[in-house]
């Protein structure tokens, strides 16, 4: 089976195709430059919300680089875009030559026309949130802060032209540590979907997948996500909502996942 990838550039992007290349055969990726994984706090901030955004982003920074220290690029042909050229001409002729059977989507920006057109049928995404409960942006940000980290977890999909609506492979969540921060586990869903997506890839002839609900759930935009919102994670709770929750003190109905294992 031949397998291409369509990935982003950060540790956590390489960690995952990184992992899969040791086992399958990947043939190729395109890879789209993601910059800094720290991004400049917004002008105008009191003093309490810049302090909240340094914080998360640069424990966010240190915990992907203690989950996911030494990723190099893979050893596979790369072609390199930014957000403005990945569904350009280039990447359609640098796919075409590809001839994958499978691609596996990680950490791009959204794939769109022509791209999308010459990617097989079993083209695979690995979002980080649990659709459709939490689709689009800063899915895996949004369980913590209405309280309920038990829906950290990704789902593996068809890629369509809506975000994050495809048909359903695979879902899965990571085992919680009670000193588990925000951050550690965003970084166990992505290791533990990592060893899971290579399993998948093993059992390919069984795969079979269940639609979405359109209306189910919600889309996540960018704009939804505040500064402000920080204040419930560390004023409020310290960063301890995974220990609030395993000792009981969060109420809330666990996931139902659809798994093909």
């Amino acid at each position: 089976m031949r397998i291409s990838w369509i990935g982003g550039s950060q540790p956590r992007h390489l960690y995952y195709i990184n992992e899969i290349a040791k086992e399958h055969n990947v043939v190729g990726g395109i890879m789209q430059g993601r910059g800094t994984n720290i991004p400049e706090a917004p002008t105008g901030l009191s003093k309490i919300d810049h302090d909240n955004w340094v914080r998360h982003f640069k424990e966010r920074n240190e915990t992907e680089e203690k989950f996911f220290a030494g990723q190099k690029e893979p050893n596979i042909p790369i072609h390199r875009v930014t957000k403005e050229t990945l569904n350009d001409e280039a990447s359609v002729k640098f796919m075409k030559e590809l001839k994958p059977d499978v691609t596996l989507i990680f950490g791009p920006g959204m794939i769109r026309e022509p791209l999308i057109s010459v990617l097989p049928k079993d083209t695979i995404n690995l979002h980080l949130g649990l659709s459709p409960r939490y689709r689009g942006a800063a899915t895996l940000f949004w369980p913590f802060y209405f309280l309920e980290p038990q829906f950290a977890g990704t789902t593996f999909h068809r890629i369509v032209h809506t975000p994050d609506g495809g048909d359903i492979l695979h879902q899965t969540i990571p085992e919680m540590k009670i000193e588990d921060g925000i951050h550690d586990l965003s970084c166990r869903a992505v290791q533990a979907s990592t060893t899971e997506a290579s399993r998948l890839l093993g059992m390919y002839s069984d795969w079979h997948f269940k639609s979405q609900k359109p209306e189910a759930g919600k889309n996540f935009l960018e704009s939804d996500f505040k500064p402000q919102h920080l204040r419930l994670i560390y004023q409020v709770f310290n960063n301890d909502i995974v220990k609030e929750y395993m000792e009981g003190n969060l109420e809330g109905k666990k996931p139902r996942l659809e798994r093909m294992f």
